[in-house]
């Protein structure tokens, strides 16, 4: 049997070529779309004309033109240069699409956690300690936590502001410190701000995948035995939100199904795979096809279906956009599951 299959085509901020027009042939226009178009086809991978409906292709492709371009010389002699090779997703069938969705863009956001020290009596002499504890440390195994702790002892004339800008000084000249504090003055607040893992949000090629720091935060005192006690700050804190369309996602998407295209090895230097489409700090708008893709397996003479994934990025405000849901959305419209315009 076949099991889902994923399909993921990123697109640049560029516009259809002008030989890219409703109809057109395939091999009309391959050597004149640019790195990055995204373009609809029909049944017969000719460009599906805006208004098309599953009356006119009951198939569609979406194709994802690439980097990669060469020469074809036909059988009259006849060489074309600069045939740029297209990435096709698999057939949509019009009539087993299950769903089709936008997602506009949303910016991630770090954790914030604030500590609002009004109340806190400061004496001189006192062992303030700020102990942040990490959740988002799957390395940590057998129960264990990832902790930092940083302590600080008050001194005479100390007042809340000074103590609370002691404490985040002594957070920010931590080298491995995975948050930066900040205070404002007069505020008698202490605000915490994850910081982006660097190990998957510096490049394309990082190896590991993107996350985001998390973490709870404690502000204590120690009494004079020696034991930690609350302060009387009040604590509130801001979750994090990994957003939508953001690059670092965008980049997972693609390296998570490279294996449908054969490049299975992630790791193991030297790593031999295609350029990779997504850009570095490119923000995107995501489109999802959910559908089933008929076929006959070898154990049986009765056609059986397998779900596909085909997920098409493209960057907020590409003048392409229009043309991809220019013939998108009357298609899916006209399917039996009418589906709704994406609007981004």
């Amino acid at each position: 049997m076949l099991t889902r299959t994923t399909k993921v085509l990123i697109g640049k901020d560029v516009d259809w070529a002008a030989e890219v027009v409703d109809n057109a042939e395939i091999l009309d226009i391959y050597d004149h779309i640019v790195n990055g178009e995204v373009i609809v086809f029909d049944k017969y991978k000719n460009v599906l004309a805006v208004g098309a409906t599953i009356n006119d292709s009951e198939v569609i492709y979406i194709g994802q033109a690439t980097g990669v371009t060469y020469n074809v010389t036909n059988e009259a002699g006849t060489t074309v240069t600069g045939v740029r090779k297209i990435i096709f997703s698999d057939p949509i069938e019009g009539s087993k699409v299950k769903s089709y969705v936008g997602r506009a863009y949303a910016a991630k956001s770090e954790q914030v956690t604030t500590f609002t020290c009004t109340a806190l009596v400061v004496t001189a002499g006192t062992e303030l300690v700020l102990r942040l504890v990490y959740r988002d440390m799957q390395e940590q195994t057998g129960g264990g936590q990832f902790v930092h702790s940083y302590h600080y002892t008050t001194v005479t004339g100390e007042t809340v502001d000074t103590a609370a800008a002691a404490i985040a000084a002594l957070v920010n000249a931590h080298k491995g410190r995975r948050v930066t504090a900040s205070v404002v003055a007069g505020t008698d607040a202490l605000i915490l701000t994850a910081l982006p893992v660097p190990e998957g949000t510096t490049d394309v090629d990082d190896i590991d995948g993107f996350k985001m720091v998390e973490f709870d935060a404690y502000l204590n005192y120690i009494d004079a035995n020696d034991y930690p006690q609350e302060t009387l700050a009040t604590k509130a804190t801001v979750a994090n939100s990994y957003g939508n369309g953001n690059w670092e996602q965008v980049r997972d998407l693609e390296k998570a199904v490279q294996g449908y295209r054969g490049f299975t090895n992630q790791t193991t230097f030297p790593i031999k795979k295609p350029a990779t489409s997504t850009v570095e700090g490119a923000i995107y708008n995501i489109i999802t096809i959910e559908s089933d893709k008929s076929y006959v397996s070898s154990d049986n003479q009765y056609v059986k279906q397998a779900p596909l994934t085909t997920i098409i990025a493209i960057p907020v405000a590409a003048l392409q956009t229009a043309d991809i849901l220019g013939r998108l959305n009357p298609w899916m419209a006209s399917c039996p599951g009418a589906f709704a315009a994406i609007v981004f």
